[in-house]
């Protein structure tokens, strides 16, 4: 047992007799008051986790997001790769062509639905799953590859490190990578989790941002994404 909940569990078996005896025997209403507040606090220390959230289970929520997207992009028959923007309100969106693919919105403003429309193209607008994820301090804050380095290594543990060269294009090379989803459409659109994670990342701190291209070597994996307009 944790030391914390050591101390509640101790804290928790004194009050309660101190309580009882206080308003039974001794009809002393403030040493009962008292008690019962150290009841309280003994179940609030007990209730504490004393761990955060483990990262299998930070990448498990974000695997179960991809199911759900992937119903979406089966229901819209899409198959084509879409474009990471940021918008004004600092949240990432992928921006996938409805039609024919002549290249990411020219306007950056926060979409007002699942369709944009500009210059007659239409855009199918979705959420990443780490969309909340590139907006926190820790990643918007730094470089690229320290907030790629966090999030996927530190945070997520979805591969045991990562190496970024840059070139013209941005390459992710991935060592021993722990997500496998198979989720046929979302790689098509998005890319893998980890390539999705990459590209907001880089859109959030880079310019808008599409994956070019990604490939598996035995269980590494290597990302190439292309950052628009720089």
């Amino acid at each position: 047992m944790e030391k914390l909940h050591f101390f509640g569990a101790s804290l928790l078996t004194f009050s309660i007799p101190f309580t009882a005896v206080s308003l039974l025997i001794l009809e002393n209403i403030p040493l009962t008051a008292l008690g019962i507040g150290i009841i309280i606090l003994a179940a609030s220390i007990l209730l504490t986790p004393t761990r955060s959230v483990p990262p299998q289970a930070v990448r498990a929520m974000l695997e179960s997001s991809i199911l759900s997207l992937e119903e979406i992009l089966e229901e819209f028959e899409i198959a084509r790769r879409g474009y990471y923007i940021r918008a004004p309100d600092g949240r990432v969106y992928l921006y996938v062509p409805l039609r024919e693919d002549i290249g990411p919105p020219s306007r950056k403003e926060e979409p007002a639905g699942l369709v944009y429309r500009e210059s007659g193209v239409e855009y199918l607008v979705l959420v990443p799953p780490a969309a909340e994820l590139v907006k926190s301090p820790e990643v918007s804050g730094i470089g690229f590859e320290p907030a790629l380095t966090y999030v996927l290594i530190d945070l997520l543990e979805a591969a045991d490190s990562l190496e970024v060269v840059t070139d013209g294009f941005i390459t992710v090379k991935l060592r021993n990578v722990k997500s496998h989803v198979s989720a046929g459409r979302f790689k098509t659109v998005f890319g893998s989790l980890e390539a999705s994670i990459a590209a907001c990342i880089a859109a959030n701190l880079l310019g808008p941002t599409r994956v070019a291209e990604e490939f598996e070597e035995g269980d590494d994996r290597i990302i190439i994404l292309e950052v628009l307009g720089r």
